[in-house]
């Protein structure tokens, strides 16, 4: 059997399927590409530039001079990395995140921002009280002690008014709000001084802004204690797997099926049936062109619209089909599969395609999928490269 190969495939190259992996060559090459990209920049912080602004003492006058910064490409990497683990862009994890003793800290207003995007809770809301003055103690750094090589701490107190913030929420069920209150940790200025976050020098809790300081500080608290999962993946709760995915319009309405439903299917189909094909590789394998994939779309869209519209009609003389184990229904895995918007739900329609008895539609969805998830690789190479390219581009 001979394989023909047109003049348009020879003009046209075949679509990259590299995309950001530490842990290859071609993968780990990309990022630092990216990260030089990114180095370059003036709109990403300080600890993200390959040149960092110094000021040096010349003589009597002092100066603002250009120093190489040698960590910047590793933060760049960093940061990219950081980006593909909580699916966010790497632009928004540089502008968002801060280089404190080694570690990327998310600021209180991104820590906000995840937890009312992540619909697990109601937005959060702030509880203000002023408690009265009172005076607060804390210790600052004095003199050098030679004897115990090391700073003797000085004891001094600072009068304030004692005001608290609490960070609360509703919790939301099904989309649903609930009676039930989530409450972070109170943070007060007591605690700021304390802390030595009020004695810092140009500390923003001296001044008028300290509500905001409080609000931000009760944010990132409620996060960490109530929400660690959907802070690191921004706006990713648990249960966001579970959430229905709408498939394929039938005369005004939608088929929904959820994930969970296709896991349980999975899990009560006999095992005999050999086991599920491994389709979570990078680079998909006897993936057909995209073309392919188009055609086999508009079928597959033709095809679950009418086996929607028969199965609500059992046909005399046919077995019932709670009466003995049928499989899946193909035309709803293909749904499924035409309707993914990521890789990941596309895995998951992807498994639940050995759940199907007919092993020719098996087959013939098989060729769908990989078709699908060779186009969505595709396209998030060609949004990477776009954006490289952009972002190297001259003024």
């Amino acid at each position: 059997m001979t394989q023909t190969t047109t003049l348009e495939q020879v003009r046209q190259p075949a679509p990259s399927t590299e995309v950001v992996n530490m842990f290859s060559a071609a993968g780990f090459a990309l990022a630092q590409r990216i990260a030089q990209a990114y180095q370059t920049a003036n709109a990403v912080p300080a600890a993200f530039r390959s040149t960092i602004t110094k000021r040096e003492k010349q003589g009597n006058e002092y100066y603002d001079v250009e120093v190489p910064n040698p960590a910047a490409l590793g933060n760049c990497i960093v940061a990219i990395e950081t980006a593909q683990a909580v699916g966010m862009s790497i632009t928004a994890v540089m502008q968002n995140a801060n280089v404190i003793e080694g570690r990327l800290s998310w600021s209180g207003k991104f820590v906000i921002a995840a937890i009312n995007a992540s619909r697990r809770f109601s937005p959060l809301r702030f509880r203000i009280k002023n408690r009265g003055r009172i005076t607060a103690s804390y210790k600052e750094k004095g003199q050098w002690n030679r004897d115990q090589r090391r700073y003797d701490m000085v004891e001094k107190s600072v009068e304030i008014d004692d005001i608290e913030c609490v960070a609360w929420a509703y919790v939301m069920e099904g989309g649903r709000r609930t009676e039930e209150i989530i409450e972070g940790t109170p943070v007060s200025i007591k605690m700021a001084v304390e802390e030595g976050w009020y004695s810092k020098p140009g500390s923003k809790w001296q001044t008028e802004l300290k509500h905001l300081m409080l609000q931000y500080r009760a944010g990132s608290f409620f996060g960490n204690i109530h929400a660690p999962d959907i802070v690191m993946g921004m706006g990713r709760s648990t249960e966001e797997i579970e959430d229905v995915i709408d498939a394929v319009p039938n005369t005004g309405d939608s088929i929904e099926v959820s994930v969970e439903e296709l896991r349980r299917a999975q899990a009560a189909r006999p095992a005999s049936r050999p086991a599920p094909a491994d389709v979570t590789d990078v680079e998909p394998r006897d993936a057909q062109p995209e073309a392919t994939h188009t055609n086999a779309k508009a079928e597959a869209d033709a095809l679950a619209q009418g086996a929607a519209a028969d199965a609500t009609t059992p046909q005399p003389g046919q077995p019932d089909p709670a009466a003995e184990d049928v499989g899946l229904d193909a035309a709803k895995v293909e749904a499924q599969i035409n309707a993914a918007k990521d890789i990941q739900v596309l895995d998951l329609a992807g498994d639940s395609i050995d759940g199907v008895a007919d092993l020719s539609e098996r087959a013939r969805l098989q060729q769908i999928y990989q078709a699908r998830r060779l186009s969505m690789t595709s396209q998030q190479q060609r949004a990477a490269v776009t954006t490289r390219r952009r972002m190297a581009a001259p003024e």
